[in-house]
């Protein structure tokens, strides 16, 4: 019989409603570590990584509205310092500009170059198989029921660091 982990040797005199929030805690930070390789492995191919490819879904859709730095760095819970990193990384590759705000000039609006539409276009069918790989051994119920649950634990965390 296999030695327990670390972890389990450290939660074994814990309570075990403790050592359950602990244990889901931690596997749920592995998971997005390797959740979020698959989708950069995915990406690869097309010279971006996640969160260039999540700010180029979320750029495309300003036409409806105007995308500001600021949403994307709500959106994406990034830095200033790190949206203009993102940024400045998007128009390296001629993925997306900056341009004059339509309403104040002072400030600026993202947009797609055709470029950056025509590499969203051709990456999105290669993350949605990422996703759907990985979830697809919970079914469609077990996904739903994940979503839902990890839903209620954001709202309470949402709630908690909202002054």
């Amino acid at each position: 019989m296999p030695s327990p982990s670390r972890l389990h040797r450290r939660l074994a005199n814990q309570p075990t409603e403790l050592a359950n929030a602990i244990a889901a805690s931690r596997m749920l930070f592995r998971v997005g570590r390797l959740l979020r390789a698959c989708i950069d492995e995915a990406l690869a191919p097309f010279g971006i990584d996640m969160h260039e490819y999540l700010a180029l879904v979320l750029i495309a859709d300003h036409a409806i509205e105007p995308l500001r730095p600021s949403d994307l760095s709500t959106t994406l819970d990034a830095t200033r310092t790190q949206i203009t990193r993102l940024l400045d990384d998007l128009e390296r590759k001629k993925l997306a500009q900056r341009l004059p705000g339509r309403e104040d000039r002072r400030s600026f609006e993202i947009a797609l170059t055709p470029t950056g539409r025509s590499r969203l276009r051709e990456a999105t069918p290669k993350v949605h198989a990422a996703y759907s790989a990985v979830w697809a051994p919970l079914g469609a119920d077990g996904t739903r029921e994940l979503l839902a649950q990890f839903e209620a634990v954001h709202g309470m965390l949402q709630a908690r660091n909202t002054p």
